[in-house]
């Protein structure tokens, strides 16, 4: 299939009313956005309300300023992380605390370079740069809308965080991964920064039998751990461990003002008030059925657009962290699955994208973390359908039977 031949999302969406739309939602999310801003600077560099400009992305860029400046050692240290915050925005905050291991740190670092404004817009920009890139590799017609007009991309906006990031990374990684797949790999491996969506790669590359890749991520993470303590020091990791056990209990455990957002089984159990052990339990049968489901296609197709998909979309449902923001990961999964969504599946691939900007307000209104819910339709559609293809394929295709053109056209070719 030539490039030109691609899936075109301009084609398949009814594009006088759909376009329309996502016109509208960009311009009214821009709007909102800018609004949050301005109220953001209201006393110093807060609405006055103790909410920092730029939410999150203070952890992000105060971490890297104290890394940067020799002063690491502050990081995992609450009070004194939080009297250095406090001082970047000029007036008193809500506890911002950094839950990343300092790996991330180093590649952060840059960031701290810059004042902090300069240094958030070109964090959201860029961002943005690197997953639309992805995404316009993936379907050359139609990305600039879908990428733009991602709710999950105003809620990471809004929260300063770093699901653009991550989406990147799991994008790049997944698309290089047949042509050059030590360079996935070693892409893939920056997910250790946030080991809890990423604990399902490596078992995908294995059923794939993406031998190489899956030894350049090995390989890379271990390098950037190697290095971090070469540098921070042992100390700093064992304070990030002592950290992130207490920020385990705080947040994600007993969900200090942070359930609402999340979207995991577990954050869905602990709203119905049943015991952390319950909660756990549940989780892990979760994960252990969305694994099963991912590794079937992987197994039977190796990497391949529903491959990819049904990764994505595991990495969501899997985890026991897991919250709004992360689901710019929907962008990719729409793409690659469009084939089948435009004919199959359209309002779960709508219910799918809507969930960052509706699974919250339905946690406050109702008690219950219905996001969790949000992503099964989608899941289980491609799942069917990968399940239909494994029992004639699985025999016969070999790992690098899915991808035998140009790597450009590769990826944007169906899979149906």
């Amino acid at each position: 299939m030539s490039r030109s031949a691609a899936p075109r999302l301009d084609q398949w969406f009814d594009i006088p009313r759909i376009r329309r739309i996502a016109v509208m939602w960009i311009a009214i999310a821009a709007i909102l956005l800018l609004m949050h801003l301005t109220m953001q600077r209201q006393v110093g560099l807060t609405d006055g309300n103790d909410r920092p400009f730029g939410e999150d992305f203070l952890n992000f860029w105060s971490a890297a300023r104290l890394a940067i400046s020799g002063d690491a050692r502050l990081i995992y240290d609450l009070v004194r992380f939080h009297e250095f915050q406090q001082g970047v925005v000029g007036a008193p905050i809500d506890l911002y605390h950094y839950s990343y291991p300092p790996v991330m740190l180093l590649l952060t670092a840059p960031i701290g370079l810059l004042p902090y404004e300069a240094s958030w817009l070109f964090w959201q920009v860029g961002g943005w740069l690197a997953f639309a890139s992805a995404m316009r590799r993936i379907v050359p017609s139609g990305w600039l809308l879908l990428s733009l007009s991602l709710p999950a991309l105003f809620i990471n906006a809004i929260g300063g965080q770093n699901g653009c990031w991550i989406a990147a990374t799991l994008g790049w990684g997944l698309i290089l991964l047949q042509r050059r797949p030590l360079i996935a790999g070693a892409i893939l491996a920056l997910l250790v920064v946030k080991p809890q969506l990423a604990w399902l790669v490596p078992l995908a590359l294995l059923a794939g039998r993406q031998y190489r890749a899956l030894a350049a991520l090995c390989l890379t993470a271990m390098a950037l751990i190697a290095v971090s303590m070469l540098i921070f020091g042992l100390d700093l990791w064992l304070s990030y461990a002592v950290q992130g056990t207490l920020l385990k209990q705080v947040i994600l455990e007993h969900g200090s003002g942070t359930w609402h957002r999340m979207i995991s089984a577990f954050v869905l159990v602990r709203h119905l008030g049943l015991p952390v052990s319950i909660a756990y339990a549940a989780q892990a049968v979760v994960s252990m059925i969305v694994a099963w489901l991912v590794l079937v296609p992987w197994r039977a197709e190796g990497a391949s657009p529903n491959s990819f998909a049904m990764l994505l979309l595991g990495v969501l449902l899997g985890s026991v962290y897991v919250s709004d923001y992360d689901c710019v990961l929907l962008g990719l999964v729409v793409a690659w699955s469009w084939p089948t969504l435009r004919t199959q599946g359209l309002w779960r691939a709508a219910l799918a994208v809507l969930t960052p900007l509706f699974a919250a307000p339905l946690a406050v209104a109702s008690g219950i973390a219905a996001g969790a819910f949000m992503l099964w339709p989608i899941f289980l559609l491609l799942s069917r359908k990968a399940a239909k293809r494994a029992p004639s394929q699985a025999s016969m295709l070999r790992p690098t039977d899915a991808f035998t053109s140009p790597p450009s056209t590769v990826i944007v070719s169906p899979t149906t």
